[in-house]
């Protein structure tokens, strides 16, 4: 049961047209000024990148506590990734998540509005305890404070938990400090899931996640080798450039479009036997499909790996691989369904 209304005084998305419009949950604003909250409310902070298993232990809290407390759940993050303004430069940023895709996933966790900040460099130097009075005392009126335990804002990253719940005693503010989420002994993280995927640990990524890792893109014209070994795919142009993309191989994957979920290999990477491009680039074939899919937008869900990626000696020992590949992915298919229910595709378009 959502918690009581919630109002701010205005709403502004002009500093962000890329993100579409969705529910009311949403709230984009170009500067915390615009935001006047009279009423108190439970907030919880940080970047969420991936809304993984952790993250949800933390909004879950969030929701528990504003509605033992009769007031509503409130989730400030921040758009760009805080690591792409003070990150180092000319340092590329790879995320899980885009913007879009965490609005997507938070849309069904029981919140009362997500508030989205543009993260800036004048943000950036702001010290723990300014923005700690100035932003979330002053503009949002935050009764209690829900953070995890690794927890970290303000300049430097000065605001610590303890720094937290000492700004929290002084000012009459209660903090709850949520526990590190332990998965078969691993600390579950952005940054853990991040390497588990550039390690090729899709399974591992996944079990942190609490869902498929995804990628999002549109079909765009290959050089059509891969028709040529019978095997046609559709070349795959991601929609956001600061995607993480996985370590290169061949992933059995679900693909959504046109309303259905598909099946299919995916390959992620150079293509050594074929050609000698410097690019990245992913490929999927898709078992059963017809049509022209030019243009298309899918959604690809990354189940399980198959192997690295392989300079073959010629055409028809690819051939019998990807033969292999297929064969080895559709009889695992059942399986991966059960693995993963439709709970966890809950955040798949179809």
């Amino acid at each position: 049961m959502p918690g009581p209304s919630i109002r701010f005084q205005s709403v502004l998305r002009s500093s962000m047209p890329h993100l579409p419009e969705r529910s009311p949950l949403v709230i984009v604003v170009s500067h915390l000024d615009e935001l006047t909250r009279r009423e108190p409310v439970a907030l919880t902070l940080g970047t969420f990148d991936g809304v993984h298993r952790g993250h949800r232990r933390i909004i879950e809290r969030t929701v528990a506590v504003a509605r033992d407390a009769g007031i509503p759940s409130v989730l400030m993050t921040f758009d760009p990734h805080p690591r792409e303004v003070i990150g180092r430069q000319g340092d590329p940023t790879y995320l899980l998540t885009s913007i879009d895709e965490r609005m997507t996933l938070l849309d069904g966790l029981e919140l009362d509005a997500c508030v989205v900040l543009p993260f800036t460099r004048d943000l950036s130097v702001l010290d723990a305890e300014t923005f700690f009075e100035e932003y979330l005392l002053r503009r949002l009126n935050a009764s209690h404070i829900v953070v995890g335990v690794d927890h970290a804002f303000g300049k430097g990253r000065s605001g610590s938990a303890p720094e937290l719940q000492r700004l929290g005693q002084k000012h009459g503010i209660d903090i709850s400090v949520v526990s590190q989420l332990l998965v078969e002994g691993i600390k579950v993280s952005s940054t853990t899931i991040r390497n588990a995927l550039l390690s090729g640990a899709i399974r591992q990524a996944n079990l942190f996640l609490g869902r498929p890792y995804a990628l999002r893109g549109i079909v765009v014209r290959g050089d059509g080798v891969g028709s040529t070994l019978g095997f046609p795919t559709a070349n795959i142009e991601l929609t956001d450039d600061n995607k993480l993309l996985p370590r290169s191989g061949v992933y059995i994957v679900a693909v959504g479009f046109d309303g259905n979920r598909h099946y299919g290999i995916m390959n992620i990477g150079r293509r050594p036997t074929l050609s000698k491009q410097m690019h990245i680039s992913v490929e999927v074939h898709i078992f059963i499909t017809s049509g022209n899919l030019y243009g298309q937008s899918m959604q690809i869900a990354l189940l399980d790996r198959l192997r690295d990626e392989i300079r073959f000696e010629n055409r028809e020992q690819l051939i019998g691989q990807i033969q292999t590949d297929i064969a080895f992915a559709k009889e695992r298919i059942p399986k991966l369904e059960t693995d993963y229910n439709n709970e966890q595709f809950s955040f798949f378009k179809e």
